[in-house]
């Protein structure tokens, strides 16, 4: 058999790309310094079938290569990886010499691979000798005889479940990438793999012609970021009847609540008023023309006093039309037809006192979804679309001064509302949202999403407050705070000011404009500023900065610092615009002193990938945009990675800062006023999904994150846009990454309305740009928005913020890939998931049993029906709660009730949550740098991904998150069981030691010691072994308690943990003995906001570990106290230890603990009024 191939063979084939039997290629490929590799999948079942013995039989390597830059080491450039991309065969470079390497071999020519020039190489094989050709000439040998190892495929099963033949064949491979090797950087021609040798003539040949790189097409090796292709539009016909979810109970009868019988107008501040009053009817009922509904003749009795700010919906539930659809299947009880009608909103108030004459009077509407259509005393004032955009309207020429006015609003709800898809065992979870998504912004979850149930309305109506807002000719816009810390020690602080200002008159005349910063709380003296300037008629912006006033360089600041790391502290600001002696306009609005920068791995123009800290503020200071989010400018990096773009413009400013450490790289760090963060938190689908958005309701939710020690959440696809959401992040020291009105890529519809989409973003971004707990944005969930609207956002937000870091996609580009969201072993969040920065990673969250039966009728609450399934307790889909129920009959045994399977749910919900932060503990600064849940915030009662309950109880996961999340925190590493501390604070930990003690099921201490530990801030310790792996090994299981104190014996951390060595072993959790606990409380006197604070502790007076006991607060009546915070909770006694808990809340009168746990024997306590 003749194993090399002709001289006119290969001339024929060297540029036509034609599939000879024994070639493979060529191939034209150009790979950036910052890249992935190219692998082609080879259709014969493998290349190298002919092997004889073990025996590679003869082939050959070939084609044009043009470096870029010297590759240092041991390069592969191109070749035959093995089966599942392995190794293989490859042309390479070491030190920069061209050579052939692969299993253990390496022939090295004399030649140096220049760069930026053609040349030509190959490596043949004659089944004797490896012979090296440069420009058609050998110019090296080396005998070898080459095994077939790694290409021979494994046998495949005729089976359904079998790996496809191409799983196993082998590959070509171009400019691989790995940790052991260096990429490959420069172009590759007419790359070519013959199952033949090749003699000196017929490589000559293929060297005669270079290429034109002009005439070929390379393609890339860093793609860039690709467009949508496909998309989903949900329903397209209403759900087979069959499929809908049953109960085994009626729905409930509807509730009227107390409408609001108080005043039209509340006063806000001196010149601001809320209109409260406001009643609604469905347009379809209401047969007057607009003029008639505006005027004060119209009678509206028979309609209904709304609940504002509120939805339609919620007003309709309110009055008693429909029944509470957070309860059991009670949403199947109210129609869709609620989104497919418009409604009119009336509204009658008479000028408020304060008004003058000579002022101008304004209504805003601050929220209305979708579309309105303004009237007032029978004239039409205009019309606003899309939910998150402002629509301000002067009333002044139809004001009444005396006697009553009226405003009309009609409303519509978004024209494509879609589908529902109602989830049941039989349907399963269905898809996410559907053709609501291309009506852009608004609440695109309301269709349905596998968290939520279609909400009728869509969330129709004024969902946020409607205000009345006088002034004189002078009208003051959204002022822009922006603050920086020059110094390192963050001594001062530059504050600089812009304020629009419009003077509303037809003259130009002067106005002083006077800004006052102060505290709420008195604690620092107040700096005023103020400018006389001359205006135009027009909008107008005046400026304050350091520069111009000494004052704004505050000494010594307080910081706006994220939970954990400080106090939020926050700062207000009043601003007035004077005209002459009398004010104009008023308005304040509050901001923090901090500072935001971004550890990124940005592309540059040479195509390579550069570790910098970016400063936005600085950028703004100096004129320069920093990242290019563009597609074209959104690279793939290896490991299917990607990162956006260095703007040349900023190369080489003080506005980047290079850095050397690329442990990380390409993924985000935060930093916060110098501090790296660890991002720690989790994603808000919605606040709540009928937007029941008042602050108190809102407040506990963001208290009880603050108390889970996260530090960030993420407003996903911009559905918690409004001012509560902002100012209790603030308050609360919750980061927020936000998001606007665009869904997953390739699955959802994208945004139709480029215009309207970015007329609302702007408003958006002018609206809360102060708030100092927004510290990015994205522009799509789990995607990049399409390329106009992508660079539309991208420009708009340097343009109206300029401080903070615009990504286009929530996820892979500088983040890691979303997922998984399903039930995963503890181990592998240590191992394998959620590395780098991730924004979405989830497993299921059962709620407590009291959560359970508050929302679903006895009859379905067990076995578990269609109810719970409805509420989100999903069969099959990504978060399908098969890999949740197994593990739970695996490691506890098959619940044989509803209080068995919420008792052995939470001790699952404590310890996958603990470790889903644990194992980014365990890498932190080395593989990790954030990881947040999916999702932290439940949008009304469900059982999947939440960390509490609608009613704002707390189940396990709660309290796991809370464990790992703690500033200092000392846990057990997976799957090594070495022990370890973090150190979250900017301050080192010296002299601290930890404790541990080892128990067995019957209470015998297996084994106990102190180890010292030092941590530098915001650090870990290394491992410490304690021999806790062996123990496990010998005792099959073991329960584990952890200790950390400082120098002086204060108690930092404590942790607790029962591992055994197979998760069958954890069934042995079973025969601990029940533990009755010694209960004691006092009364500790009144908290804060008129709330009291009970003192709880705990104390196992038995012979074994008592696990997962959990404490319950009732009244007197029997009705679970919520909200209430537990300082713990689900907590872990071994024999003899006590444990004490805060239990803060507001109720009066005698209270009833109630105590249960894993082998805690249940008990109540009834405490008398304090």
């Amino acid at each position: 058999m003749k194993h090399t191939m002709t001289v006119a063979a290969l001339a024929a084939m060297m540029w036509s790309g034609a599939q000879a039997g024994d070639q493979w290629g060529p191939y034209n490929a150009e790979f950036p310094a910052a890249s992935d590799g190219l692998v082609k999948k080879v259709k014969q079942a493998d290349i190298f079938a002919s092997a004889v013995a073990g025996r590679v039989q003869p082939f050959a390597l070939s084609g044009w290569f043009k470096p870029s830059e010297p590759a240092p080491g041991r390069t592969l450039i191109a070749g035959v990886a093995g089966a599942q991309a392995g190794p293989g065969w490859f042309v390479c470079s070491v030190d920069g010499a061209f050579g052939f390497c692969g299993y253990g071999l390496e022939v090295v020519s004399p030649l140096k691979l220049a760069p930026n020039a053609w040349v030509h190489l190959a490596a043949s094989y004659d089944g004797r000798r490896v012979t090296l050709y440069a420009n058609g000439s050998a110019i090296a040998r080396q005998d070898a005889v080459l095994k077939a190892e790694g290409f021979t495929p494994a046998p495949i099963k005729e089976s359904a479940q079998a790996a496809p033949v191409d799983d196993f064949a082998p590959r070509i491979s171009m400019g691989p990438r790995s940790k052991a090797a260096t990429g490959y950087a420069g172009r590759i021609a007419g790359f070519t793999v013959t199952a033949t040798a090749l003699d000196e003539g017929a490589v000559r040949a293929m060297a005669a012609t270079q290429p034109n790189d002009a005439l070929i097409n390379f393609e890339s090796g860093s793609p860039s970021w690709p467009i949508q292709v496909r998309q989903m539009y949900g329903q397209v016909a209403p759900q087979d009847p069959w499929t809908l979810p049953k109960s085994g109970s009626p729905f409930q009868e509807p509730k009227a609540k107390p409408a609001y019988s108080g005043p039209a107008l509340v006063q806000k501040d001196a010149n601001l008023w809320t209109i409260k009053s406001w009643k609604l009817q469905a347009a379809p009922e209401v047969s007057a023309k607009p003029e008639h509904i505006s005027s004060t003749g119209f009678d509206a009795a028979g309609w209904y006093q709304t609940t504002t700010p509120g939805t339609v919906l919620t007003t309709l539930v309110d009055r008693g039309v429909y029944p509470d659809p957070d309860y059991g299947l009670n949403n199947m009880a109210i129609p869709e037809s609620l989104n497919k009608q418009d409604y009119w909103y009336r509204t009658s108030f008479q000028p408020p006192a304060a008004f003058k004459q000579g002022q101008r009077l304004f209504v805003t509407f601050k929220g209305v979804n979708y579309e309105a259509e303004v009237w007032i005393n029978g004239r039409k004032l205009g019309g606003m679309k899309g939910a998150f955009v402002r629509g301000t309207f002067d009333i002044s020429p139809y004001l009444k001064l005396k006697g009553d006015n009226v405003i009309a609003v009609r409303v519509s709800p978004p024209p494509h509302p879609g589908l529902p898809q109602e989830e049941s065992i039989a349907a399963g979870a269905g898809e996410n949202g559907g053709t609501l998504a291309q009506d852009g912004p608004t609440f695109i979850a309301s269709e349905g999403w596998d968290w939520i149930p279609s909400v009728r309305d869509r969330n129709t109506g004024l969902w946020q407050d409607v205000e009345l807002h006088a002034t004189r000719d002078f009208k003051l816009g959204d002022a822009q705070v922006i603050t920086a810390l020059p110094k390192a020690d963050n001594s001062v602080a530059d504050v600089s000011i812009e304020v629009p200002v419009s003077n509303l008159s037809k003259s130009a005349q002067r106005v002083t404009v006077r800004a006052t910063i102060s505290r709420r709380d008195g604690s620092m003296k107040p700096i005023q500023v103020s400018k006389t300037v001359g205006l135009a008629p027009g909008e107008h912006s005046v400026r304050f900065t350091p520069a111009d006033f000494a004052a704004l360089k505050l000494k010594n600041p307080k910081l706006w610092w994220p939970n954990g790391y400080g106090a939020p502290d926050l700062h207000e600001l009043k601003l007035e615009a004077m005209q002459g002696t009398q004010l104009s306009d008023q308005a304040s609005t509050r901001f923090g002193v901090r500072a935001v920068t971004y550890e990124l791995s940005l592309v540059d123009q040479g195509g390579h990938l550069r570790r910098v800290e970016a400063d936005f503020t600085k950028g703004r200071e100096l004129g320069v945009r920093i990242t290019d989010g563009r597609h074209q400018a959104i690279k793939k990096l290896s490991d299917n990675n990607w990162a956006t773009g260095l703007r040349p413009e900023a190369e080489w400013t003080a506005a980047i800062r290079p850095l050397e450490e690329t442990t990380l790289s390409p993924f985000l760090v935060i930093k916060v006023n110098g501090v790296r963060i660890a991002a720690r938190g989790g994603n808000w689908g919605t606040e709540d999904w009928r937007k029941r958005i008042d602050r108190e309701r809102l407040e506990p939710y963001f208290r009880l994150h603050r108390d889970a020690n996260v530090n960030i959440i993420r407003n996903w696809v911009g559905q918690n846009t409004e001012e509560s959401f902002f100012e209790l992040a603030d308050e609360y020291g919750l980061m927020v990454m936000n998001d606007f009105w665009a869904s997953t890529q390739d699955y959802n519809l994208e945004p139709q309305d480029v215009n309207l989409f970015m007329e609302n973003a702007r408003d958006v971004v002018k609206r809360y740009r102060n708030h100092p707990s927004v510290i990015m944005w994205f522009g799509r969930n789990e995607g990049v928005p399409q390329p106009v609207l992508n660079e539309a956002l991208e420009a708009m937000i340097y343009q109206l913020d300029g401080t903070r870091w615009y990504s286009g996609s929530s996820n892979r580009v500088n983040l890691q890939n979303s997922g998984p969201y399903n039930y995963q072993t503890p181990t592998s969040y240590f191992t394998e998931h959620a590395k780098g920065f991730s924004v979405e990673v989830g497993t299921p969250s059962f709620p407590t049993i009291e959560a359970i039966k508050a929302a679903v009728p006895s009859t379905d609450q067990w076995p578990l029906t269609d109810t719970v399934t409805y509420h989100d307790w999903h069969p099959d889909g990504n978060g399908s709660v098969k890999t949740f129920n197994a593990a739970m009959a695996a490691g506890y045994g098959a619940p044989d009730s509803l209080a068995d399977f919420e008792r052995k749910a939470q001790l699952l919900n404590y310890e996958s949550h603990r470790a889903i932060f644990e194992g980014m503990n365990a890498g932190l600064w080395r593989q990790h740098s954030g990881r947040m849940l999916w999702m932290t915030q439940p949008a009304w009662p469900s059982t999947m991904w939440q960390i509490l309950s609608h009613d704002y109880d707390t189940h396990g996961a709660f309290y796991g998150v809370k464990s790992a999340a703690e500033p200092v925190h000392v846990q057990m590493n997976l799957p090594d069981y070495q022990l370890m501390v973090i150190n979250n604070p900017a301050a080192a930990l010296n002299g601290a030691t930890l404790s541990y003690a080892a128990y067995d099921v019957q209470g015998k201490l297996l084994a106990s010691g102190d180890k010292p530990v030092a941590v530098a801030a915001v650090s870990t310790s290394e491992p410490i072994d304690a021999g806790i792996g062996a123990l496990v090994a010998q005792h099959k299981l073991i329960v584990l308690k952890l200790a950390l104190k400082d120098a002086d014996g204060k108690l930092l951390s404590q942790n607790a943990y029962w591992p055994s060595s197979t998760l069958a072993g954890q069934q042995g959790l079973n025969q601990l003995a029940t533990v009755p606990l010694e209960l004691s409380t006092r009364w500790t006197g009144a908290a804060a906001r008129g709330e009291r604070q009970l003192e709880v502790t705990m104390r196992n007076g038995g012979e074994v570990p008592a696990l997962s006991g959990k404490l319950t607060l009732f009244n007197a009546d029997g009705e679970r106290i919520l909200p209430v915070y537990f300082s713990d909770n689900y907590v872990a006694l071994m024999p003899g230890e006590s444990r004490t808990v805060s239990v803060t809340f507001k109720s009066q009168g005698a209270v009833r603990l109630d105590l249960r746990g894993w082998n805690v024997a249940p008990q109540s306590l009834r405490i008398g009024a304090q």
